[in-house]
């Protein structure tokens, strides 16, 4: 186990300006193919110009917003909640 981390913290030293410019990646784009990855590495941006299915891929990070209410009406909007007294 000893000689593992040894070894895997060596990596990460040697590899540190890699792993540091694909982190910067992630944060920028949230999903990075393989050929952007490489990109990034090599010190090209990816592109994103809508040529190529990149920019059609989805996301695990949820949106943010509200629900349309579906509710008529004056009552209020308690979305998946459980209604509360009045």
């Amino acid at each position: 186990i000893d000689e593992a981390y040894s070894t895997a913290k060596s990596i990460l030293k040697k590899k540190k300006k890699d792993w540091e410019i694909l982190a910067e990646g992630l944060l920028e784009f949230e999903t990075l193919s393989g050929s952007e990855i490489n990109d990034l590495i090599k010190g090209k941006a990816p592109s994103r110009d809508g040529d190529d299915d990149t920019t059609t891929r989805g996301t695990a990070v949820p949106t943010a917003g509200t629900k349309a209410s579906k509710n008529k009406g004056d009552e209020p909007d308690t979305g998946d909640m459980e209604p509360q007294p009045q």
